[in-house]
């Protein structure tokens, strides 16, 4: 029996050895992970911070710009009975007060619209590109029933921005215009340098706006952006942001167009309704 013992002790001391190893290896490994997980986090939030669209310092794709608009989330706090049902979030939209940034671009006339002349009258604001084959017919037959409801007899001016300069020529935008009998003094449509048009949106009108590449980029959907149409006022100050495809939200702004602009009042408007 004592010869026994010795030599059970000595052939389990190498498996001893191993599983410390293992375990010492096992330790450094999961260090290496926390410390890699670490920094791809700080990586990820350098870049986010330095190369958002619109950030605190208001630079727009990288490059510095005057802050023009900002925007806030914050989420509702429910009551303990909330059944399961999500929070829901909610964002606030803050507009700079001095209004939209200065552009110049070209409308389908062939003349240069710049927001020098638009000034002194409220108008609606829209974006669509002429290729387009998902909701750009929807927003711009919105934009067709604010003409013929509102363009008569008020002061109002519709302007549709392109987000495909590179096809939508004045020419190409004239035969879009003419599908809808836009108003050819009334109903702008402007085309221009893409980068400056993604500016405005991005970082006055606070709306999202992207060209697809790759796989995701499909024939009449190369382009991803709001089909929001917003309400600016006559000082150059958007006012507020409807949904141009809900029949709901449309009906919001429709009524308080009717306050403002048939009443001769100055209504504050609420930017999320």
């Amino acid at each position: 029996m004592s010869d026994s013992l010795p030599n059970e002790k000595k052939s389990n001391a190498p498996g001893g050895a191993m599983r410390v190893a293992f375990i010492v290896n096992g330790i450094v490994c999961c260090l290496l992970i926390i410390a890699l997980a670490a920094f791809g986090m700080k990586k990820r939030s350098s870049t986010s911070e330095s190369g958002s669209t619109i950030s605190t310092n208001g630079s727009v794709d990288g490059t510095s710009s005057k802050p023009l608009a900002t925007a806030t989330d914050s989420v509702d706090e429910e009551d303990d009975d909330n059944n399961g049902r999500p929070k829901e979030m909610k964002i606030e939209m803050k507009w700079h007060p001095e209004g939209i940034a200065d552009f110049e671009f070209t409308e389908r006339s062939g003349k240069t619209v710049s927001k020098k002349d638009l000034l002194g009258h409220p108008w609606i604001a829209g974006f669509i590109f002429s290729n387009c084959a998902g909701p750009c017919f929807k927003v711009s037959s919105a934009m067709r029933q604010l003409q013929d409801e509102f363009l008569n007899d008020t002061d109002l001016r519709l302007v549709s921005f392109t987000v495909d300069s590179e096809r939508d020529t004045p020419e190409v935008l004239t035969k879009y215009a003419q599908a809808f009998h836009a108003d050819s003094d009334k109903w702008l449509f402007l085309t221009g340098d893409k980068a400056k048009i993604y500016h405005l949106i991005w970082g006055s009108f606070l709306m999202p706006v992207q060209e697809e590449t790759g796989e995701r980029r499909k024939p009449g959907f190369e382009f991803i952006h709001t089909t929001n149409i917003l309400l600016v006022d006559e000082k150059g100050v958007v006012q507020g942001k409807w949904s141009s495809t809900d029949e709901a939200e449309f009906g919001k702004l429709r009524r308080e167009l009717r306050k403002r602009l048939r009443k001769g009042t100055e209504p504050e408007i609420d930017p999320q309704k």
